[in-house]
């Protein structure tokens, strides 16, 4: 017969444990397979930072005329030059660099809303990694009126990285878990 404590620590570990598996299978469809939207022929490929492996997606989707314009969220150098290359050197489109303020989803977000304004944007794809698409997909919406199409980068992650422990599933699921607690915090815009 198990004592009170057994039986107490025994539900509590199936609590726990259904509760990580219910993280896990809702994980699945919020950060492995997120529902994104397909390209759409858009004003603005609105390319949110920082600059990875996405700015060889993006020029693809920009040389198949997705868009004319190709914005990109790139953090600064101490020179004050853009860090993402593609903001240095010309190319056949136009490319708007920025560096959003704050440098978050919600600043990229608020560089979208107002870049728009002065552009005259009324559609944009925006192209993110596919763990960030549902929780950007929020933000977005909060800030931009017209009409977004959300972009998913497929990162080939895996599961657990020694070397980079931030480029892996593992550290993407508690990350994305704890910035989705930050989005009804700051509802605003």
């Amino acid at each position: 017969m198990l004592s009170w404590a057994q039986r107490l620590t025994l539900r509590a570990c199936a609590v726990i444990g259904a509760l990580a598996t219910a993280w896990a299978i809702a994980g699945i469809f919020l950060y492995v397979v997120p529902p994104a939207d397909d390209p759409a022929h858009a004003d603005v490929l609105f390319v949110l930072g920082p600059p990875d492996q996405r700015i060889s997606y993006a020029e693809q989707r920009m040389q198949q005329g997705y868009a004319p314009t190709l914005a990109f969220s790139s953090p600064t150098g101490k020179d004050g030059r853009f860090e993402a290359d593609i903001c240095n050197t010309g190319r056949p489109y136009r490319v708007i660099c920025f560096r959003p303020d704050p440098f978050t989803t919600q600043g990229e977000a608020r560089a979208l809303r107002d870049l728009s304004s002065q552009h005259g944007w009324k559609s944009a794809d925006v192209l993110t990694a596919q763990f960030h698409v549902t929780r950007s997909r929020v933000i977005v919406d909060r800030c931009y009126k017209g009409e977004p199409h959300m972009l998913a980068y497929r990162n080939g992650l895996p599961l657990v990285s020694l070397t980079d422990p931030t480029y892996s599933w593992a550290y993407q699921y508690l990350y994305q878990t704890a910035a989705f607690v930050k989005v009804p915090l700051h509802a605003e815009c």
